[in-house]
């Protein structure tokens, strides 16, 4: 006996496959052309994004890592970190696999941004398994100088690239002129706005943090180490109050959709991280000290879970996770995990790297 479909509305159709994951939604593309059209349809895929990144919801946040040849996923639950996971290969359609990784950077909307050997910008989606291998910037002397960004532009509806060159063609990387060049994903094109007047040489490459439709980069101001933004919006770069004059450190990132400075000590060993807590509000700044019994040279906070556990990158060698109540820290054990890799997080999106206008 052969049983038909109901014909249900559309709006419960949408809010029942804005819950389901992006595997699932990926394989439902194939069931009909009007599934499909529905499914790649860009409000259907910003009402996707909305449910996943709300706060409210129990939803899921994923590490990406690549070392250099492959990629790998480690899925994580928000309210609080597994100690045991698996890190799962991820298996790219042919000639979209970006290999080379040597860095990655910060995702935005589940789209990462990587760095190849030769400086080359990447865009990838872990969840849809696409990639878009950008062109270079025509405004950029010498890439491997440069500062990177990504993240949304609201005003627009649309993604961008920041980049920040800081070499003058001599030997030395400083210069007085820091050019900066956004690419734009909806016209795969690049522009150059205004020069930064900061200084980011100092600190050597670093990827900007987004935060508040902002970029946010550690720079000097000629006397003064200070935390820069640039405003995708307008484009135009403004300083964000530091924590302490004496506290800026030289690296940024994002826990819990708060911008962050972390600082290394050596004496003893620890790691300083301050989170602000409303954006630009000097007295929201508050620390906490991540200790630890293994040495690494190079710690890195990557994601913060509802119960306040903070995953760390160790080195790109080990994933830690810290409990601040205990003040305890420990290795998170992951099958699978390569020996050597770079890292960062994402959220599931459909948000495709090839969109254009």
């Amino acid at each position: 006996m052969k049983t038909e479909m109901p014909n249900l509305p559309e709006e419960i159709i949408v809010d029942v496959l804005t819950r389901l994951p992006v595997v699932s939604l990926c394989r439902f593309r194939c069931v009909s052309k009007p599934w499909r059209s529905l499914i790649s349809h860009p409000s259907f895929i910003k009402t996707h994004l909305n449910r996943n990144t709300d706060k409210n919801t129990n939803k899921f946040e994923r590490v990406v890592l690549s070392d250099h040849r492959n990629w790998y996923t480690v899925e994580l639950d928000s309210s609080q970190f597994r100690h045991h996971s698996v890190a799962v290969r991820l298996n790219f359609p042919p000639g979209q696999n970006p290999r080379y990784c040597e860095e990655i950077c910060y995702s935005c909307d589940g789209l990462v941004l990587m760095l190849d050997r030769r400086f080359h910008c990447c865009l990838v989606n872990p969840s849809t398994r696409e990639s878009r291998k950008l062109p270079l910037s025509p405004f950029t002397s010498k890439p491997g100088f440069t500062d990177y960004g990504f993240g949304y532009d609201s005003s627009i509806d649309d993604y961008k690239v920041v980049n920040i060159c800081y070499y003058d063609g001599e030997a030395d990387a400083g210069c007085a002129d820091n050019v900066v060049s956004v690419y734009a994903l909806k016209t795969n094109s690049w522009r150059r706005i205004e020069n930064s007047p900061y200084d980011h040489s100092c600190f050597g490459h670093h990827s900007g943090a987004f935060v508040c439709g902002a970029l946010h980069w550690v720079a000097s101001n000629g006397t003064d180490d200070v935390i820069v933004a640039l405003v995708l919006e307008d484009e135009k770069f403004q300083t964000v109050p530091s924590p302490t004059p004496d506290c800026i450190g030289d690296l940024l990132c994002v826990l819990g959709g708060c911008l962050c400075v972390f600082v290394s000590q050596f004496d003893p060993y620890c790691l300083d991280v301050w989170v602000m807590k409303e954006y630009g509000v000097k007295d929201s700044w508050m620390k906490f000290t991540v200790t630890y019994d293994n040495i690494y040279d190079s710690w890195r906070p990557l994601s913060l879970s509802r119960t306040g556990q903070v995953l760390l990158n160790a080195q790109g060698k080990n994933l830690v996770l810290f409990d601040p109540r205990e003040e305890e820290s420990k290795e998170l054990v992951v099958q699978g995990l390569p020996t050597q890799f770079e890292v960062g997080t994402y959220v599931e999106s459909l948000v495709s790297p090839k969109r254009q206008c």
